[in-house]
Parts: structure tokens; C-alpha cells; sequence
């Protein structure tokens, strides 16, 4: 397998677990998602020690749950990321603003800041009409997934591009929207989580940010030497 391959697999895979990630931020698990979580496997021995421990996590909870649990679940994720009933200062706000504003509220500069790059992608009208603002951890994820994908229908059409650009533009948007408040957050949902589940689900998260800055910190290395 030669490198180009190799990189196209690497933002494929990448390209899933971002999308994983987002649609799991983006609302309450549902019966499919659930049963379809029980029958993946998980690399429970990684790298990354928090992306381990996370998968661990997950996976001890799935192998001793089954859908009876999607209550308990969709309890915990309007009391983590809804502040559902909980007052202020007890719940993991998804929202980069909440993070990185002096107001600690939403709609703030990064909303803005990821509003313009969203655009110049033409995503502007694909998160038009949800509920959330534009820079809630689910579309900040599903962007980085959005970017892998790009990557690779380039190579299709063009044949032999030069990755470069791409992975900077990738890294360049984990290091300020996402590492930049994303620790933090994930911080706040071992805190308020209540249930292992989700304990797991913020420690995945957290984990697998550090590796993917790692990734690409590898591959722009790589790419100075002609992948």
C-alpha cells in the first residue's frame, strides 16, 4: 500500500469517528444508535490513555445495559447538556462561547469565527435550520469530519493532490475550536455526567482530540517529505 492509500484510509477512519462523535452530541441516543453501539468493537488498548480508559468506559457499560437504559441516558443528556432542571454552573454547556467568551454565555465570537469558515465551504444553509448555534460541539465535530471528507473526494477527482493544505486547514480548526475549549468541557461532563456512559463518552472525546493533533502533527511532517 502506498502513502497516498495509506493517508485516504487514515481520513476515512477519522472522517467516522468525527461523525460518530457529533451525531453523539447532537441528541439523546436512540434505540438503533444504541443497539448498533453494543455491536461495534472498541480498541479498548490504545496510545491515547484517556481515549483507552474512555473505551473501557464505554464498553463495560454496553456490555451490561441494554435498551431499557435509553431513559436513564436521555435523562442524563438533557441534565448534562440542557442544564435540564439543574441551575446555572451545573452542566457541561456544549458550546464553544460558554468556554471561551468573558460572559460565559452562547452566541458569542467563536459563533462568529466558525460561522465565516462554515460559509466558505458553502455550509452555511446545512446548519440553517437546527436548534443549536453554530458552534455547538456536535457541528464543530461533524466540520472536522466534513474536512477529512473533502481531502478524499479532492484525490478522486483530482488523482494525485497535495494533502497539505488540507491537513493544516484540519489542524489549524481542532487547535482553535476545539482544543482551545473541548478539555474543558469534557472536564465538566465527568463532573456532572450520571452516568458512566456518558463519563465514557467525554473521555473518548477528550482522548481522541490529543491523538488526532497528534495524527496530523505526524502527517505534516510526513507531507514536508513528499507523501
Amino acid at each position: 500500500m502506498n502513502k497516498k492509500s495509506e493517508y485516504l484510509i487514515l481520513a476515512k477512519n477519522r472522517e467516522n469517528l468525527y461523525r460518530f462523535l457529533g451525531r453523539l452530541y447532537k441528541s439523546e441516543v436512540d434505540k438503533t444508535l444504541f443497539m448498533q453501539m453494543k455491536n461495534m468493537s472498541f480498541p479498548v488498548k490504545c496510545c491515547e490513555s484517556e481515549l483507552s480508559e474512555g473505551y473501557q468506559i464505554l464498553k463495560k457499560y454496553l456490555d451490561n445495559h441494554d435498551s431499557n437504559s435509553l431513559t436513564d441516558l436521555a435523562v442524563d443528556y438533557a441534565k448534562v447538556f440542557l442544564a435540564a432542571g439543574m441551575a446555572e454552573g451545573s452542566a457541561a454547556f456544549p458550546y464553544e462561547s460558554v468556554y471561551t467568551s468573558k460572559k460565559k454565555i452562547v452566541m458569542q465570537e467563536a459563533r462568529d469565527q466558525v460561522m465565516v469558515i462554515y460559509a466558505a465551504k458553502g455550509l452555511k444553509k446545512s446548519v440553517k435550520n437546527l436548534n443549536f448555534f453554530e458552534d455547538h460541539i456536535s457541528l464543530e465535530l461533524e466540520f472536522m469530519a466534513f474536512l477529512c471528507q473533502e481531502a478524499q473526494h479532492t484525490s478522486d477527482i483530482h488523482g494525485e493532490p497535495d494533502f497539505s493544505p488540507y491537513v493544516k486547514e484540519q489542524m489549524d480548526f481542532l487547535n482553535k475550536h476545539l482544543l482551545n475549549w473541548v478539555p474543558r468541557f469534557c472536564a465538566d461532563i465527568e463532573k456532572y455526567a450520571g452516568t458512566e456512559f456518558y463519563k465514557g463518552i467525554g473521555k473518548i472525546t477528550n482522548g481522541y482530540l490529543h491523538l488526532d493533533r497528534t495524527i496530523l502533527e505526524s502527517l505534516t511532517s510526513q507531507l514536508e517529505h513528499n507523501l
